[in-house]
């Protein structure tokens, strides 16, 4: 029988007057590791306040800001039940090839964005 999935957010503070969330997600079941297509990776998000010049052009938000792997969820795709009624960019660590990720390299990847974020507002001042 195949367990649940469990994803839990591990950190969830401010930094910059933005809102970081990190979530570990779990990928387990009754299946042998060398079939899991995924093992346990992060998600990390970055709140876009009003006032950012992504905030109004999500697209070119995902198509601009890097982090490994590129910004893989935007508001556009729907609504996140685990993430709080604003706007967020996010992005995933479960990609084929990748370096191995903690939490915090992933918040060093969110601090990034957000340095991409403000950078991108003072050029638009």
């Amino acid at each position: 029988m195949q367990e649940p999935s469990i994803n839990k957010t591990v950190f969830e503070g401010e930094c910059k007057g933005r809102r970081v969330i990190i979530r570990k997600m779990h990928q387990f079941a009754g299946i042998p590791a060398p079939f899991l297509p995924l093992q346990d990776y992060y998600c990390g998000y970055v709140e876009l306040l009003p006032s950012d010049y992504y905030y109004n052009h999500l697209a070119e938000a995902e198509s601009c800001l890097s982090v490994w792997g590129g910004i893989t969820w935007t508001p556009e795709y729907g609504k996140l039940d685990d993430l709080p009624d604003s706007c967020f960019i996010g992005f995933d660590t479960a990609h084929a090839n990748q370096p191995p990720f903690s939490q915090q390299t992933v918040m060093d990847d969110c601090m990034e964005l957000i340095k991409q974020i403000i950078k991108r507002n003072e050029e638009e001042n």
